[in-house]
């Protein structure tokens, strides 16, 4: 296999068990159920993108405004007002009643931005806005090829129950290079956080359960440790 060219997330240990990062220009799906970390890992992949990478960063969301997300940020000590007045990076809530309307402001503000990483958040929300499924696979499609072809290395957030997943008309297995699995895992009296690489096109990933840690800096994986071991 060639050796891919990685978007490094930044994330601590979630690089390793990628073997280095995301391929570049990869479309994935991180799916979770609520409370796992999805937002704050998204967010931390577009921070480190800026301050670690010089990769200026898009964040499309669906549900809460701008504000709540910068709010979110500064929870972790990230500073998103300073980067989106430079310019680096920036925060835009849009209403999915035209979903070409939403393709065309990703595109128009990736190439206004320059912009090297994608989040959109949650894309369960595309669900609400298709009465056919049928159709819904088609836009969906259109999107990624989109994706692909602007060149961005992408994040797509996709929220499950706890009892049954939801899928994305057909996302994460037909069109999504990658899936990312968080978890909230009952072990004993506790639950533990952890993440899974279901698939990722382009590289090698580890195929085990890894405990994640959110702390007030930020997500951390633990890449050495397996989830059932005695997670300190």
């Amino acid at each position: 296999m060639v050796e891919p060219i990685r978007t490094k997330t930044g994330v601590p240990g979630l690089d390793e068990i990628l073997y280095g990062g995301i391929p570049q220009n990869n479309l994935v799906v991180i799916s979770g159920d609520p409370g796992s970390g999805k937002t704050g890992l998204v967010l931390e992949y577009l921070y480190n993108g800026v301050i670690k990478y010089n990769e200026p960063g898009l964040y499309i969301s669906l549900e809460e405004s701008a504000e709540e997300i910068i709010g979110f940020a500064e929870l972790f000590g990230w500073d998103i007002k300073a980067l989106i007045d430079k310019k680096l990076l920036n925060i835009i809530t849009v209403e999915l009643y035209d979903f070409d309307k939403l393709k065309n402001t990703i595109e128009d503000e990736v190439n206004r931005l320059g912009a090297k990483r994608l989040v959109i958040d949650p894309g369960v929300v595309f669900r609400l806005y298709f009465d056919r499924e049928l159709d819904a696979r088609k836009r969906i499609l259109s999107l990624g090829r989109m994706l692909k072809r602007i060149g961005c290395t992408a994040i797509i957030t996709n929220e499950i129950s706890l009892e049954k997943s939801s899928s994305l008309f057909g996302l994460e297995e037909y069109v999504a290079d990658g899936v990312i699995l968080l978890y909230h895992t009952k072990l004993e009296d506790r639950f533990i956080r952890s993440i899974g690489i279901l698939k990722m096109r382009g590289t090698k990933i580890s195929e085990k359960l890894h405990p994640i840690r959110i702390t007030d800096t930020g997500v951390k994986v633990l890449a050495k440790q397996e989830l059932f071991e005695d997670v300190k």
